[in-house]
């Protein structure tokens, strides 16, 4: 297999948290490769069209806070809303002033791992099959899948039968002026009550005169398994020619589909076994640990596994801690993960899964693969934290779960 010139630090996936690891990473001066599969960075909130923050946003670190003052001043911003296609543009402008590379179009495909190490990232795009040779490695792939790749141990889903969260292919809707025929595929049955609606009701208006709709609602799928992936997206697809028919003859009489996500909001996939695991009980009890390096204030948001609609559990938490230990996998050295996949029990993964809280914890693990590299430290475990923390703050990021508000909306 061909190998690419060595990096110091491998970031796989360019979601939110990958976004604000590479770019933490880059700014010290580290030489910085970003591995995304798809067309843009931000993952869910820019290809996914999820253009909502469910989280609180301040005290995130000066990253999340630039990209929120450019949407601002792009006019793209609205509250806790905002463009998703105006986000891929700024995303991918702060990540070239940082001087990493962006490679497009290219999957993770597998790691070489020596001593606990991983020397090579294996990748492929359409040059073929390669190796990326890198001193400290990344994981914000969502899934954890390069951890997984590695060795790393991992769980799934629900304990009793593995059921992970579901899935949601976000759509939007135009105002074209005038009445619209409604529309729906031969073959698919019609909605007739919002009783019968597969997910979170319908949408809502954004300032700009769009409907925004986090309206699907997938379930028993497993985004780690190819196949099951590929059936989820299908079935979403073709929820949304049912909810936009519903739509049309009921609330939206003038309204056509105007865009969906390209890729399927998946909520959970692998939560990689870390030094430390999150539970229920840290979250409600609003933890802090002496190696905090993120804070998390989004609610329980468990939908149910099972029912369609609303079901679940909805349940405002304090702000909490989340430690350095739960971004370093069990049995490997030279990787954090950050973002969905760190180390935690289902329940608390329904909260720290938020994207403002991925992307802290990605400028978190970013900064701390930059020291590792500089102060020439092969393991995670023997960063220097403190000063790892010193660095965060001067950056803007706020440690101490007291200098946070909780967030919580009841849908």
């Amino acid at each position: 297999m061909n190998q690419t010139s060595p990096y110091d630090i491998v970031v796989a996936g360019g979601g939110t948290a990958g976004t604000a690891a590479a770019i933490a990473a880059a700014r010290p001066g580290r030489r910085v490769l970003i591995i995304e599969e798809s067309n843009c960075l931000g993952g869910i909130s820019t290809a996914g069209c999820v253009g909502e923050w469910f989280a609180g946003i301040t005290g995130m670190g000066d990253i999340f806070n630039g990209i929120t003052a450019e949407l601002t001043r792009a006019n793209c911003a609205w509250g806790r809303f905002f463009n998703s296609e105006m986000l891929k543009i700024i995303l991918q402008h702060q990540m070239q002033k940082s001087g990493a590379d962006i490679l497009f179009h290219t999957r993770v495909t597998g790691a070489s791992v020596s001593d606990g190490s991983i020397k090579t990232v294996h990748c492929h795009n359409r040059s073929g099959f390669f190796e990326v040779p890198a001193k400290f490695v990344i994981d914000t792939t969502g899934e954890g899948d390069l951890a997984a790749y590695a060795g790393a141990s991992f769980s799934k889903g629900d304990p009793v039968e593995g059921l992970m969260l579901h899935m949601t292919l976000v759509f939007i809707l135009c105002d074209t002026g005038k009445p619209v025929t409604p529309y729906l595929p031969e073959g698919l049955q019609a909605i007739h009550s919002r009783s019968e609606l597969p997910g979170l009701g319908t949408g809502g208006r954004l300032p700009d005169g769009r409907v925004y709709c986090n309206a699907t609602k997938v379930m028993r799928h497993d985004p780690t398994d190819g196949k099951s992936l590929s059936d989820a997206e299908a079935e979403a697809r073709m929820q949304i020619a049912r909810i936009v028919h519903y739509m049309q003859r009921t609330s939206h009489p003038t309204y056509q589909l105007c865009a969906s996500g390209s890729k399927i909001g998946i909520r959970e996939g692998r939560r990689i076994t870390g030094e430390y695991t999150l539970t229920e009980k840290d979250i409600l009890a609003g933890v802090t640990f002496n190696d905090n390096i993120a804070v998390a204030t989004s609610q329980i948001d468990f939908h149910s596994l099972t029912e369609p609609g609303h079901g679940g559990r909805r349940e405002q938490v304090p702000p909490y801690g989340i430690p350095l230990r739960a971004l370093t996998p069990k049995g490997l050295k030279n990787i954090l993960t950050a973002g969905k996949c760190i180390s935690g029990d289902q329940v608390a993964h329904s909260s720290y899964r938020m994207t403002p809280t991925c992307c802290m914890m990605g400028q978190s693990a970013g900064t701390a693969a930059a020291a590792a590299v500089e102060n020439s430290v092969t393991d995670i475990r023997m960063i220097d934290v403190p000063h790892l923390q010193r660095i965060l703050c001067e950056n803007g990021l706020v440690l101490d779960p007291k200098g946070h508000s909780s967030f919580y909306i009841q849908e």
